[in-house]
């Protein structure tokens, strides 16, 4: 019996000897390795970076969909995958949002396209942080040799759980519906070539489709109920329309999500007093996504 404890007692000496030395590590800020083109199939992949003179301010705490990416010391990068699907984007001032709530809800739609990096820059709004849509030409020049920022551990795990992409298509609801309808019978007929073109799209792969989703949006315009009512009906004639293209409509999963995921939130803060020009601002705000799900190989 003594010989056995003297076998465990060496066995977990040198455990303890790794957990005491463990205590004198220091975190590394950064390395200098720069971001990656290269996207897992299927998935979309972000990088977020903060320049020298972007704002100033403590660290920059960013989210994805509410969940915490990394906080960005000025000079410094941070990439992620994510479901090539619509992300919500959020930045804040470390120790400005002590109870986390903002990250929530607050924060801007991106629509992140499937097998690609987007790239999205701190910047100051009014003194507080935001983040911007930047092109990758203009980005490549601005992350020269900015290091990633590895301090902290994300928190964004469970968003890469997500089905396969094969193809995403956004379709404007102005090119499709007659204003404010959702009918099959108000549907414009150069909506319904366009839709008969992404179903003879969809076609050639059709041994490969999991299923496809069709989620209708709307601006903010109008009380919610009503929006989320017309997005749904919009998204279900869409679903009616691949079927008529030859689509099994089994494979098809119509939504509506209304006025919750806007791709441009501030429209009337932009122009207040302005109705056709605000209009036009919400444009991108009405649409029918077609997002095709790819079995898992």
């Amino acid at each position: 019996m003594i010989l056995k404890y003297q076998k465990l007692a060496l066995l977990l000496f040198p455990l303890a000897t790794v957990g005491c030395s463990s205590q004198n590590l220091t975190w590394v800020d950064t390395v200098s390795v720069p971001y990656t083109n290269s996207v897992q199939e299927g998935y979309a992949s972000v990088v977020i970076y903060r320049e020298a003179h972007a704002i100033e301010g403590p660290t920059v705490n960013t989210y994805i969909n509410g969940e915490y990416l990394a906080s960005l010391q000025p000079n410094a990068y941070r990439q992620e995958m994510v479901c090539a699907e619509n992300q919500r984007l959020y930045a804040e001032f470390t120790h400005q949002d002590p109870g986390y709530r903002e990250k929530a809800k607050d924060g801007t739609y991106y629509d992140l396209p499937v097998n690609a990096v987007s790239f999205f820059k701190v910047v100051s709004h009014n003194g507080r942080p935001a983040l911007q849509a930047v092109a990758p030409e203009q980005a490549k020049e601005e992350l020269k040799g900015l290091p990633e920022q590895t301090h902290t551990l994300a928190r964004v795990d469970h968003l890469k759980s997500c089905p396969k992409v094969l193809k995403k298509y956004n379709l404007e609801a102005s090119a499709l519906f007659k204003f404010n309808r959702a009918d099959y019978q108000n549907m414009l007929p150069k909506g319904k070539q366009e839709i008969a073109e992404v179903a003879a799209d969809i076609k050639q792969n059709l041994d490969k489709i999991a299923d496809i989703v069709v989620v209708g949006h709307t601006d903010p315009e109008g009380n919610d109920a009503y929006n989320l009512k017309l997005s749904t009906k919009r998204a279900d004639t869409v679903k009616r329309a691949l079927t008529a293209g030859g689509i099994d409509g089994r494979l098809i999963k119509a939504e509506g999500r209304g006025e919750t995921e806007l791709l441009i939130a501030n429209c009337r803060e932009l122009h207040p007093k302005n109705a056709k020009a605000r209009q036009m601002c919400n444009q991108p705000n009405r649409r029918v996504s077609i997002v095709v799900h790819g079995t898992q190989e």
